[in-house]
């Protein structure tokens, strides 16, 4: 009994085991089950996963590789960690083949290394790829670590052989450009040579033909000869100052300079031409304009110039008025005129080039239609404006805006004449206008009248200015109108009856202006007590004396170098007719010998700048070359050639001063003046005895 007792004890303590440990047996699988499935949820999580990044991963390949861009990646020892599909492309291997590799385009051609504001480097690179050069603009940045610290180099390289190519042809146009503006230059150069050559003959030879005693007949065919050449003078120098402007190579002259008698001189040039048509020239300047001022004085004078000269050419009555004002630190210039005016659709048009103010071919004037151009275009490189106030039938005035620069020493002009009461009496309203605006601007009190009948009856005044244009009767009717009311009369004529002042001085006349009335003798006149002309005694007519200028100074030996027989005998004859003797040789080879030879005694050199055999440059140097110590022989160089550059050429060659042709008498007059204390100083005394002896 008891060893089945025991047996049962055992086999009931061994199911209870068995029991207890299928229990957890089962509690195990189940917990097992549990991780399974968890696991397969995190692998089915993982896979979604890595399938999301491969598919992110192509994309962003994709738009890597669609931008076009090429991108590498090197590690420290230059080799690939990644690559895009066009640096494949560019190395002629797949991407992904490139990685783990060191492959390296092959460089052609490089540009210098920049380095950008961010720290990266660029460089330009041409490099051999299978389809050909290309042309590859890399920006190369460095890829840090965790620390910071360079890890990976960064490649982007963008194609650029397109952009390369376009500046290439741009240089190339450039280039070419560039060789046809020189070969312009080239060209009107040596057009502008070749036509003002004989040109310095044609009027070099009316002038010395009308310092003859000639004809009336005869005066008058001399006279359109020379006119006719001054126009085409001034036709050449606009198409060459219009390529100098169009080339970009006209400059400015920053100097010193007196702004009234560029205006006056301007009115006086034009006086004569607007006089045969009947108009007058006034000019009108404020009183609070300074006197000198800094600028280009040879440019502002042709731009004044062209717009009077434009005004006096398209107008057929009135006249036309040039004014100066002061506006803050402005210059304003005025031309007015009144013509026909301009109507409001050419008022722009007309500034352009080749522009007409007739556009018919039945038009009265002629012109080439690049004075405003030009004008414009020369204001704008002083910083000014040009621009036009017009209207059909109310004639046009133009008006130029330039900044004012004072130079030093100018003294500001005061009013000189305050207090003092004047009558001008004329039947031109552009004079009458113009002397009552400057005398008023000076504190003077002015009036006007057109007529006898319009002077005030019983109206005392200092000085009254008469107008001849009146006639000799209504001059007489003014006199005996203002007789005991007047303390002084004052006679206004132009240039062709100066003769009658003789006649009116006896009759009570104190003093005359001459029309375009310069400032300077119109407050001198007003001034004046009694009788002080302001022009100068009347001249006479007829042909000019013909003895020498220089009858009162130095006598020089000047040599004249021109290989041109007629230009030649042009400067001789000038040179004669200034009291100077002429030595003339027809090259630079000759020229030099003789300059240096003591015998000749050779004062000053007149030089061409083109001669056969040595050119006027050449000659030049070998005078300079061959001088010895202590003496500096003067060298004017001759030029039919207008371009600053040729200047420059003449004083590098060690020229001391430039004459344009045509050849001016009044010019080379100055220019030889410049030199005689020079040419004379450093003579002996037997030196001087042989200059005295040439006279």
């Amino acid at each position: 009994m008891d060893a089945f007792a025991l047996v049962a004890g055992g086999a009931a303590a061994l199911g209870v085991a068995f029991a207890a440990a299928l229990f957890h047996l089962l509690h195990a699988r189940r917990a097992l089950l549990r991780k399974t499935a968890a696991l397969e949820d995190t692998v089915e999580t993982l896979t979604d996963r890595v399938f999301e990044l491969a598919e992110s991963e192509e994309r962003h390949r994709g738009l890597i590789d669609a931008q076009g861009d090429l991108i590498v990646r090197r590690d420290a020892d230059g080799i690939i960690t990644f690559a895009n599909r066009a640096f494949g492309d560019l190395v002629g291997a797949p991407a992904a083949e490139l990685v783990g590799r060191g492959d390296t385009p092959l460089v052609v051609d490089r540009s210098d290394e920049r380095r950008e504001p961010d720290g990266s480097r660029s460089i330009d690179e041409l490099v051999a790829t299978p389809t050909g050069r290309r042309w590859i603009a890399w920006r190369h940045h460095a890829v840090l670590d965790g620390d910071g610290r360079p890890e990976e180099l960064q490649s982007v390289g963008r194609d650029v052989t397109d952009r390369k190519a376009a500046e290439a042809a741009l240089a190339a146009s450039r280039a070419r450009a560039e060789s046809a503006n020189a070969a312009k230059s080239r060209f009107l150069a040596t057009v502008s040579h070749e036509i003002r050559t004989p040109l310095n003959g044609i009027l070099g030879m009316a002038d010395l033909l009308l310092d003859t005693g000639l004809s009336p007949e005869q005066r008058t065919y001399a006279e359109a000869v020379k006119g006719s050449g001054e126009t085409l003078l001034a036709l050449i120098d606009e198409i060459l100052d219009f390529s100098k402007i169009e080339a970009g190579r006209l400059d400015l002259d920053e100097a010193p300079f007196d702004l009234l008698p560029i205006i006056e001189g301007a009115a006086e040039l034009l006086g004569p031409r607007a006089q045969a048509k009947g108009l007058d020239v006034a000019t009108a300047v404020a009183p609070d304009v300074p006197s000198r001022l800094v600028g280009d004085a040879t440019r502002l004078r042709q731009v004044l110039l062209n717009l009077a000269g434009n005004a006096v050419k398209f107008t057929e009555a009135g006249g036309v008025t040039i004014a100066a004002a002061r506006e803050a630190d402005q210059l304003i210039l005025t031309v007015a005129d009144t013509g026909p005016g301009i109507a409001p659709a050419d008022v722009e048009r007309i500034f352009g080039e080749f522009e007409q103010g007739e556009t018919t071919f039945s038009r009265r004037h002629a012109g080439t239609g690049l004075g405003l151009a030009i004008s414009r275009r020369i204001v704008a490189l002083m910083g000014g404006t040009l621009s036009v106030a017009t209207a059909p039938g109310a004639g046009a005035t133009f008006t130029v805006r330039l900044p004012m620069t004072l130079a030093s020493g100018a003294v500001e002009p005061e009013e000189r004449l305050p207090g003092l009461s004047v009558l001008v009496v004329s039947p031109s309203p552009i004079e009458r206008e113009a002397l009552t605006r400057r005398l008023s601007a000076r504190g003077a009190d002015a009036a006007a009248c057109s007529d006898p009948e319009g002077v005030p009856a019983d109206t005392r005044y200092d000085t009254a200015i008469i107008d001849h244009r009146l006639g000799d009767d209504g001059v007489a009717t003014v006199l005996d109108a203002l007789k005991d009311r007047v303390r002084r009369t004052v006679l206004l004529v132009r240039p062709a009856e100066r003769p009658a002042i003789a006649a009116w001085r006896e009759k009570g006349i104190g003093g005359w202006l001459v029309s375009p009335v310069r400032e300077a003798s119109l407050v001198m006149q007003m001034r004046a007590q009694g009788e002080v002309p302001a022009e100068g005694a009347p001249e006479a007519e007829g042909a000019a004396d013909d003895v020498p200028s220089a009858a009162g100074g130095p006598s020089l030996t000047i040599l004249v170098a021109e290989d041109n027989a007629i230009n030649a005998l042009l400067c001789r004859k000038l040179v004669e007719k200034l009291g100077h003797r002429p030595v003339w040789v027809t090259d630079g080879r000759a020229a030099a010998a003789t300059a240096l030879d003591p015998q000749a005694g050779i004062d000053l050199v007149l030089m061409d700048m083109q001669m056969p055999d040595y050119d006027g440059l050449s000659a030049a140097k070998l005078i300079r070359a061959g001088e010895g110590e202590g003496r500096r022989l003067p060298i004017v160089a001759l030029t039919a050639n207008a371009f600053a550059e040729d200047r420059a050429a003449a004083i590098a060659a060690g020229m001391d001063s430039f004459l344009t042709k045509p050849l001016d008498r009044d010019r080379l007059a100055e220019a030889i003046d410049r030199y005689v204390a020079v040419t004379t100083t450093g003579r002996g005394p037997a030196e001087r005895g042989t200059a005295k002896g040439r006279r």
